[in-house]
């Protein structure tokens, strides 16, 4: 016969199957409170004193753990080995039997999609690049957005009693007050929007804004001359960049000329690769390279 005071925490508690089905807490008044760490839903169970039927350095019961309604955290993991079959190498649970930890089975997949992540964006940037020998039928590899941002307009008065919207601290803007002053010529300026795709000689659609303000603001100036110069970034021979900066230029005068402006005022000059404004290392950098100036020769 034993006595509950025989009964010390850390004893294994056995059922009549022989299976371990918890360890000994503590004993409260006539029931026996098992600790957490071997139940398989992490909470403190109890079985009574009268399911007891010896004690020496184990407390045997006289029912299994499952007729008591008991179940242990190594039970759990025997039970859900067997019906492992998922991708991931199962786990053993750091309640039994001394296990090692399982490895970070994720690392080699992160490393992978990484990888391919920047082989796409190297790749993409590879083609965004002027190609050697394109020519201006090439069409754009990727349309980069403008790096210049929006500003408020506002109407500009022009001699011929018309007006243009133009935003401020932009070329037409600087041109338009430039002619309009008592400033000598020759002056360049930049353009701010009247960059080109890579490869191409075609304006963009975004551009296609500046061309009209700029066609008003010649017009109203009949007297001044004015040189066009087509710049590339570094990517291709120099001799195809040089015939490309040309072919951009040529394509600002065709625009001209279908507003209504004279040709015999407009000069197109290619500038090729030299004299950046921006790193030929970077895809903004060659952006901005791929420019177009304007030069007012005569007022």
């Amino acid at each position: 016969m034993f006595k509950a005071t025989d009964i010390h925490p850390h004893m294994k508690v056995r059922g009549s199957d022989g299976a371990d089905i918890g360890t000994v807490d503590n004993v409260e008044g006539d029931r026996i409170k098992l600790t957490r760490a071997d139940a398989a839903d992490g909470q403190h169970h109890y079985v009574p004193l009268s399911a007891v039927s010896r004690v020496d350095s184990h407390v045997h019961l006289s029912s299994t753990g499952a007729a008591l309604g008991i179940g242990t955290a190594a039970g759990a993991a025997a039970g859900g080995a067997g019906a492992h079959d998922g991708p991931l190498p199962a786990t053993k649970n750091r309640a039994v039997d001394n296990p090692k930890p399982r490895g970070n089975f994720y690392l080699p997949w992160i490393v992978g999609i990484i990888g391919i992540v920047l082989l796409f964006l190297l790749l993409r940037s590879c083609f965004q690049d002027d190609a050697p020998g394109t020519s201006a039928s090439t069409p754009p590899a990727a349309v980069e957005a403008a790096t210049t941002p929006a500003l408020p307009v506002e109407a500009v008065a022009l001699p011929d009693g018309r007006s243009v919207q133009l935003a401020p601290q932009t070329l037409n803007y600087e041109l338009q007050r430039f002619l309009a002053s008592g400033e000598p010529a020759p002056r360049t300026f930049t353009f701010d929007q009247l960059n080109f795709d890579t490869g191409s000689a075609v304006i963009r659609p975004q551009d296609v804004a500046t061309i009209d303000a700029l066609g008003q603001i010649l017009a109203a100036y009949p007297n001044a001359r004015v040189r066009l110069v087509g710049y590339t970034d570094t990517q291709g021979a120099s001799a195809s960049n040089a015939e490309l900066g040309e072919d951009r230029a040529e394509a600002v005068e065709d625009a001209l000329e279908t507003r209504g402006i004279d040709d015999d005022r407009i000069e197109a000059a290619s500038g090729g690769e030299a004299n950046p404004v921006g790193a030929n290392a970077t895809s903004e950098g060659r952006l901005e390279n791929r420019r177009t100036e304007l030069v007012v020769t005569r007022k």
